[in-house]
């Protein structure tokens, strides 16, 4: 991993408004372009994805939260499956959001920057919902984008999260008791 770097080692410096506003530059570019030209993202399994305005959406970083969002490539036969997000005035695949070339980076981390809440975003709404969930499982919450979580890496890729969301009770007893905890472990032999 060591010379290329992930979203998640090149947004340190980013803020959501960054993101959302490399996300706006982007799709003004491509309302301009030529619809009977577009552009391709190629996947790891050498799928080509059409880069056109009925492919690209923004989607909200945080479940309910509508304030921070960032602009996602969607596959044109599931319009509800991203495989690509718009990082750091580029498109980038599910599986290089979840690496990283960093080697601070292993076992489990608290979530804090931007480009670790994108990860988590990716673990959460993308590869759990997408792929892990069992048919009549209840899906974890969304994060918020201040809730506590931690992201599990090992050999350079996210492989799981822990997550701790915290209802609004007024003492300390009633959020020991109501305390509600989401985690997943990737198995590691899906990277």
């Amino acid at each position: 991993m060591k010379g290329m770097a992930f979203p998640v080692d090149l947004l340190d410096n980013y803020s959501h408004e960054d993101l959302e506003s490399s996300g706006e530059d982007y799709l003004s570019e491509l309302r301009c372009g030529d619809p009977e030209n577009p552009e391709y993202l190629s996947l790891i399994d050498n799928i080509k994805v059409p880069i056109c305005l009925s492919t690209v959406g923004f989607v909200p970083l945080y479940g309910g939260e509508e304030r921070h969002k960032v602009l996602a490539l969607f596959a044109p036969e599931d319009s509800l499956a991203a495989v690509a997000l718009f990082l750091a005035d580029q498109w980038w695949t599910i599986d290089d959001i979840l690496r990283t070339s960093s080697p601070s980076r292993e076992g489990l981390l608290r979530a804090k920057s931007i480009g670790e809440r994108v990860v988590l975003y990716v673990l959460n709404r993308i590869i759990y919902r997408k792929q892990e969930i069992e048919k009549n499982e209840v899906p974890f919450l969304c994060h918020g984008s201040h809730d506590y979580a931690k992201i599990l890496w090992k050999k350079g890729m996210a492989i799981g999260f822990y997550s701790i969301k915290l209802p609004a009770y007024s003492n300390l007893k009633d959020v020991k008791s109501q305390l509600k905890t989401n985690r997943l472990i990737m198995p590691t032999n899906c990277y």
